[in-house]
């Protein structure tokens, strides 16, 4: 559990707890639900506190500037749907209506209210500016928002039984419905263990489309929007644009990967899958002869404090093995013991030398 003596989570991402938790206590079925554990998250500090309460009298501003321009006709929409390890499939029509608008709402306040609500296009998960028919907008379900923090892997277990593993940093949209299972990678990586069923899955991830055929798969996409598609087991295809004029998808086999830019490439090409990091989800890595800077530089992607290397000597050392970068103080004994360094624990950083210098004043532990 987190408390507010540990580091603080992004601003971004309280922010966005804080909504979804300010729409469950909107909603008097969920509230009864989920009050004990509401009252958890409020109990984990003042920053907490701080968040929701700016929500609350956000979403009290955005209603009086909406009642203001439409003469006091209307409320802005209450809610956003709750984040949550189960896909939400409301029983009744109405249900799913009211979900709808209710993700409108807190998308509206928190874009400054009745002006984005009153016409302004949306933005869709790539940045494209769109403005959906009334349509299409009453018949998708609401999405469900699965997300990790920076140095948080995290799995989550869908109702169908699908599974989605999210790297640090990874953002999940997922849609179902009756006829259909949509997720949207919007950033980092995701493995997906899909469930058997009729309903087609589907990973959108830029301009692609992986379409899963009971399978085990990662899909990664950069902040470029290059994305690369690994297959473990079962098959994908991998469809979208920019395949070439004579390619218009592409079958993966279990054991490879295909990587695909932003711009368009004639014949993307097929490759092995890397294995060193097929157990990433655990967070484990394989290495073969890598220099120490390069190990610190992707074990501090999931770190609280960071490891260094002391000097350029250290940094150059090559090592081989499986590593839990996930966890840097482990990892830095770990080496340590390995390569007879010493470990320096600083307020910031921990630094591995050859030896404590002579100041260390007993924040080192000497070679073994």
């Amino acid at each position: 559990m987190m408390d507010d003596t540990q580091p603080p989570r992004l601003h971004g991402q309280l922010r966005e707890e804080a909504a979804d938790w300010f729409a469950i206590m909107r909603n008097p079925e969920e509230a009864d639900v989920r009050r004990k554990e509401f009252e958890a998250w409020l109990a984990r500090g003042a920053l907490h506190r701080a968040a929701y309460s700016r929500i609350a009298e956000t979403y009290s501003v955005g209603k009086y500037l909406k009642e203001d321009e439409a003469g006091g006709g209307h409320d802005v929409a209450e809610a956003v749907p709750a984040p949550s390890v189960s896909v939400d499939q409301p029983a009744t029509r109405w249900g799913r209506k009211r979900k709808a608008l209710l993700v409108a709402g807190v998308v509206v306040v928190m874009a400054f209210g009745a002006h984005w609500a009153l016409g302004s296009p949306v933005l869709d998960g790539a940045g494209m500016a769109q403005a959906p028919s009334d349509a299409s907008r009453a018949s998708m379900p609401a999405p469900l928002r699965l997300a990790t923090s920076s140095g948080e892997i995290r799995t989550f277990q869908l109702d169908d039984g699908s599974v989605v593993a999210l790297d640090t940093d990874s953002l999940v949209l997922v849609r179902y419905d009756a006829s259909r299972r949509d997720l949207q990678l919007i950033r980092g990586r995701g493995r997906f263990t899909v469930a058997h069923e009729n309903r087609p899955f589907t990973v959108h991830a830029g301009q692609r489309t992986v379409v899963a055929r009971g399978t085990i798969f990662d899909v990664a996409i950069s902040p470029e929007k290059f994305v690369r598609v690994s297959l473990m087991r079962g098959a994908v295809d991998v469809e979208g644009e920019a395949l070439g004029k004579s390619q218009t998808a592409i079958r993966l086999s279990p054991g490879q990967q295909v990587a695909l830019p932003a711009k368009p490439m004639s014949a993307p090409q097929i490759e092995k899958a890397a294995t060193d990091d097929a157990r990433w989800p655990d967070g484990l890595r394989d290495y073969t002869n890598i220099r120490l800077g390069d190990l610190f530089e992707e074990a501090n992607r999931y770190a609280t404090i960071p490891i260094i290397a002391a000097t350029p000597e250290v940094s150059a050392i090559r090592v081989s093995g499986t590593f839990r970068i996930t966890d840097t103080p482990r990892l830095a004994r770990n080496l340590a013991d390995l390569l007879a360094l010493a470990v320096i624990t600083g307020p910031a950083s921990i630094s591995l030398a050859r030896d404590c210098p002579a100041n260390s004043q007993g924040n080192c532990r000497p070679p073994s």
